[in-house]
């Protein structure tokens, strides 16, 4: 139900799951999901706690409280939970990217770098990851370092908007003006309408290179 869209839908079968098996974290961890897909950002924190308290080694339930926290700006807060998340499973990458994005928001670039770098070595394409360690060096003026890594963020996910643009960025930086502006003809001609933020980026970029 979730999958199929109706998110309030799959909050209250959820919730009826848990009622129903109330010893579950992993049905209330679901139903925190559900929730914050929703927009119901106090029901999955609500649910995602009582996940842990029925298992604190949780590290999905972690990650969500996380998720929650960086939705809210709270990003002390995510990186705590992120952090939780990584000593419970080392090996998933998202929750390593999750706590670079944390960290990134923080100002802690070093920090960020380390995350997104475990990210890297324990998927080598993780996409997520390896869009948040190029950013990090377009950031730090290493553009021509950073191409690379969309590149391969985009061959895993060809539909990555946001790597797309960030490509294009760092081409732009490293100066390759003609192969920036045909990376952002290529966003503006595949990205649908719902990327608006990378569309008018890539629109007002492209503008400046003419």
């Amino acid at each position: 139900m979730k999958d199929a869209g109706d998110a309030q839908g799959a909050v209250r079968v959820y919730k009826a799951a848990a009622a129903k098996w109330p010893t579950d974290p992993s049905l209330f961890h679901d139903l925190a999901v559900a929730a914050r897909d929703a927009g119901e950002p106090q029901e999955a924190a609500r649910a995602e706690q009582a996940a842990l308290a029925l298992d604190g080694s949780s590290a999905m339930a972690q990650n969500g409280l996380g998720l929650l926290h960086a939705d809210a700006g709270r990003h002390g807060e995510a990186a705590a939970a992120f952090d939780r998340a990584t000593q419970l499973d080392p090996t998933n990458p998202s929750y390593w990217t999750n706590l670079g994005n944390a960290r990134r928001a923080l100002g802690n670039r070093s920090a960020a770098e380390q995350a997104y770098r475990r990210a890297v070595q324990s998927d080598g394409d993780y996409a997520d990851a390896l869009n948040g360690l190029g950013t990090l060096l377009v950031e730090s003026g290493r553009a021509a370092d950073a191409v690379p890594l969309f590149e391969r963020a985009l061959k895993r996910e060809t539909q990555f908007h946001e790597a797309r643009l960030n490509l294009g960025i760092a081409l732009q930086e490293s100066g390759q003006r003609e192969r920036a502006a045909a990376v952002y003809r290529e966003l503006l001609a595949t990205a649908p309408p719902s990327a608006k933020r990378e569309r008018d980026a890539a629109a007002q970029l492209l503008r400046a290179l003419r």
